[in-house]
């Protein structure tokens, strides 16, 4: 006897639901059969990472030694280390005695450096003058009295020169200066020049090594020894009292070879 219409609905919808509850129960229990991605480690950020040693040296340097029987005498100690360290800087020795900034007739400082500077790339100028500067200016008919203000304005104004010139073109530049000095005038000039000196290196952001500690206090009496840590005396003087021993070069020479080539824990 057939079923009627409505029962085959009705045995149609029973078996459609049993269907999809069974399709559900399937999902719940088959494990999915794709694979979520695995994670990718992150590395971490640079900031946290250790940086690499900077340089304690640079990989060129063109150094010019500028000034007079002063630096003659130091220049050779200090070019003869960096030759052996650093063979591949170019290392110039313009120093000529008898020379400064008060007079220009036998060599004009300020455009020495200048066009050192430019012609040969220059990355560090170390000066070292002052006994011969002692003495009037003569500039455009106009004496400048030493001592004066106004020596010490037209000095200072020639240092200044030197220091924007090597500002402007990115040079390191080293100003060493005077020691006690045996000769009346010599003495005085320094006492003079060293402010000048020092001032003008601070105002611009350079070295200034004062030589006062290493060779005799401008505030004291003039002294050719000095005594050792150990305690033997130590002849750091020329026989003129300008001028310097031996011991003494090589103490002023470390002083600027410490400046021009730090040492590589510094």
């Amino acid at each position: 006897m057939p079923l009627p219409k409505n029962k085959y609905w009705m045995i149609a919808l029973v078996m459609a639901l049993l269907l999809s509850l069974l399709a559900y129960l399937l999902l719940r229990v088959t494990p999915a059969t794709h694979s979520e991605p695995e994670a990718v480690p992150v590395a971490p950020k640079s900031e946290a990472q250790t940086p690499p040693p900077k340089p304690s040296r640079p990989s060129l340097q063109r150094i010019l030694f500028a000034g007079d029987s002063m630096m003659q005498g130091i220049a050779p100690i200090v070019m003869r280390q960096l030759k052996a360290s650093h063979p591949e800087w170019l290392l110039r020795n313009e120093s000529q005695q008898s020379t400064g900034l008060s007079i220009k007739r036998q060599l004009d400082w300020v455009q020495k450096i200048k066009a050192e500077i430019v012609e040969h790339k220059l990355t560090t100028v170390a000066v070292f003058l002052g006994p011969n500067d002692p003495w009037d200016i003569y500039e455009k008919k106009q004496v400048i009295r030493f001592p004066s203000p106004e020596w010490e304005a037209r000095y200072s104004e020639r240092v200044a020169e030197i220091c924007e010139f090597a500002k402007e073109k990115k040079v390191h530049l080293i100003w060493i200066g005077l020691p006690t000095m045996k000769e009346a005038r010599a003495h005085r000039g320094a006492t003079v020049q060293n402010p000048i000196f020092r001032n003008n290196m601070e105002k611009y952001g350079f070295d200034f090594i004062s030589t006062e500690a290493l060779i005799g206090r401008l505030d004291q009496p003039y002294i050719r020894f000095m005594t050792d840590p150990e305690g033997k005396k130590i002849n750091l003087r020329a026989d003129d009292g300008i001028h310097f021993s031996p011991q003494g070069l090589q103490r002023i020479a470390a002083a600027l070879l410490k400046s021009i080539d730090p040492p590589l824990d510094n």
